[in-house]
């Protein structure tokens, strides 16, 4: 088997090299691993890559921001390019490039009803970059995202689509892998269709949580535990039995999965919660809708997630969760507590090998009176009704549907906090209320010289005072602006341009292959709002510098041959309120 993917490997090179993109190896498939769907129903394909595969990121794994839409497969770490592969018969349906996001991005179309992602690839095979090219220096941008009809760009089982990268929001080689439905772009968890992952450890439970809740499912109160293992794949709490202060209460998990081989800390595949031996919450992911992404901040501890950076599901089912991940439960995981009778705890946590871990408890009614800071709001929002909340330096309008349901917030302006403010600070205190629908936030007063208006821009602003830029516009005289998020707002001025520093650059360019600039602006994480945007022309027409986002770099590789002799860059950076710096150079090559 070694010898035959070596000797696969050793033409793969063989074949890019020259340049050749439309050879398949169909081969190849019989040297990898058979695969056996679990599931009857749905096709077998190949490896995307190979080599075994070993997971860095599993499907539905969450994260800050969200769910994880596929698997992460690692690199083999070797001298040798990590071939990305089809795994099946098709079409390439779409081709991405982006300086953010999956960065460079093949979409294959199979015939069994599927879609085929494969993203943060470092470069194309040559006849994809053929077809990337042509679309970059028509449309004069390096980013691009196009769609192909049936029959136009087919491929197959085996055929090479690139190597393995780190291009887009990466932070390490790796291959971000998808399976969608093709009707829909539901993305599927990959395991399903049988690929053979090596993992003989069980997840690894970190902590719990026990939420104290009102009729109406809000959070009064919540309180964590550490776990300890306690040999096998069994944890346990102290206390062993939880005082919990309330009649009601949900629980929460904070834990990951380690696969054998690699010290990535995984999703976890499969977790239930059994009260009293009862089943009372499941959660399984197997499938996923990007129309889904909005009922993520329901799924985890939302104010858990962006005041601690702490990931905790949900062992119980939010009013407003509309995610298909979950049994048919009849208390959606909601427990009521007594004060002479425990209820026994029990969490099981399996990978999707069947690994399990598992910790129990107990918890009890604490005597009342229960003693609690009442929790502090201005105003009331009703689901399904729209409110406009007139404050006296603007106002914010929040739409039907906001919220996930009924909640309350807490909304104050402040005159003098900010220095660098040209408008008072409009303030949604940050109490873990996630928003369904964005609120637009609107500015009535603020004090610049009139000639500055172009400058104007809405930050947030953190708590150690850095302000993020947030799109916004002019509607009149109010400046306005659809806000993510709780937290404290308000208007800048901004006119110090952006900067570009030569960083692989030199008068003589002759034998080098490639030049490389910084392009960076003063305003914090505004490059990663669209708030920045550069040209670069050598001779007066437009050249292909590609972007690396992360790393504020952009950089022109010497793929078209120039006449020997004396040539002219010029390079514009713009940034988001239209403040503008312009370089130029002379080189020879």
């Amino acid at each position: 088997m070694r010898a035959m993917r070596t000797h696969f490997k050793s033409v793969l090179q063989k074949c890019l090299a020259a340049g050749v993109t439309a050879f398949v190896l169909l081969a190849l498939s019989a040297a990898i691993a058979p695969l056996n769907a679990q599931n009857n129903n749905l096709p077998q394909f190949a490896q995307p890559i190979d080599y075994p595969m070993s997971l860095s990121g599993t499907f539905g794994e969450i994260r800050r921001s969200g769910f994880h839409f596929g698997v992460d497969l690692r690199s083999q770490w070797t001298d040798e390019e990590d071939y990305i592969l089809s795994i099946g018969d098709g079409y390439i349906s779409r081709l991405l490039v982006a300086a953010g996001g999956y960065g460079n991005a093949v979409y294959i179309n199979h015939p069994e009803g599927y879609t085929s992602v494969y993203a943060h690839l470092d470069r194309f095979s040559p006849e994809i970059e053929e077809r990337i090219r042509e679309r970059q220096y028509r449309e004069e941008s390096f980013e691009v995202d196009f769609h192909l009809r049936p029959g136009d760009f087919p491929v197959e089982e085996g055929e090479v689509l690139g190597t393995m990268g780190n291009t887009g929001f990466s932070f390490g080689k790796h291959l971000h892998f998808e399976i969608r439905e093709t009707d829909g772009q539901r993305p599927v968890n990959p395991l399903l269709f049988g690929y053979d992952v090596a993992d003989r450890h069980a997840p690894v439970l970190r902590e719990i949580g026990l939420h104290v809740l009102d009729d109406k499912g809000n959070v009064l109160d919540r309180s964590h535990y550490r776990l300890r293992h306690r040999g096998g794949n069994r944890y346990v709490v102290n206390p062993s039995q939880i005082e919990v202060e309330g009649w009601q209460f949900g629980i929460t998990l904070k834990g990951h999965d380690r696969m054998t081989g690699t010290n990535n800390r995984n999703g976890i595949y499969h977790i239930q919660l059994f009260i009293d031996d009862s089943l009372y919450h499941d959660i399984t992911f197997d499938q996923l809708a990007y129309s889904e992404r909005p009922f993520f901040r329901t799924h985890v501890d939302y104010a858990v997630n962006v005041k601690e950076n702490k990931r905790h599901h949900l062992l119980y089912k939010h009013e407003g969760n509309q995610l298909k991940l979950y049994c048919d439960c009849p208390t959606f995981g909601i427990v009521n507590a007594y004060r002479e009778q425990p209820r026994n705890i029990r969490i099981t946590a399996s990978d999707f090998q069947g690994n399990e871990s598992s910790v129990e408890f107990d918890v009890i009614r604490a005597e009342p009176p229960y003693e609690r800071e009442p929790r502090l709001y201005t105003h009331r929002f009703e689901e399904g009704k729209a409110k406009t909340v007139h404050l006296s330096s603007g106002s914010i309008h929040f739409p039907a549907n906001a919220f996930f349901k009924n909640e309350s917030l807490y909304i104050r302006e402040h005159q003098d906090e900010c220095e660098d403010c040209i408008s008072p600070v409009i303030e949604i205190a940050q109490d873990g209320i996630p928003f369904f629908r964005r609120p637009t936030l609107s500015f009535n007063t603020y004090s610049f010289p009139s000639e500055l208006r172009d400058k104007v821009y809405m930050g947030t602003i953190d708590e150690d005072g850095d302000v993020r830029l947030v799109p916004g516009r002019w509607n009149g005289r109010d400046f306005e602006a659809r806000i993510r998020s709780a937290g404290k707002y308000a208007l800048f001025i901004d006119t110090i341009p952006p900067v570009i520093k030569p960083v692989q650059f030199r008068k003589d360019m002759r034998g080098l292959p490639s030049m490389s600039f910084e392009i960076f602006d003063e305003l914090p994480a505004s490059m990663r709002n669209g708030g920045i945007s550069y040209r670069a022309e050598i001779n007066g027409e437009w050249a292909l510098f590609e972007f690396d986002l992360k790393n504020d770099l952009i950089t022109h590789h010497f793929e078209r041959p120039l006449k020997p002799g004396t040539h002219h860059l010029k390079i514009e950076v713009e940034d988001a309120v239209g403040n503008k710096t312009v370089r130029e150079w002379e080189f020879t090559r």
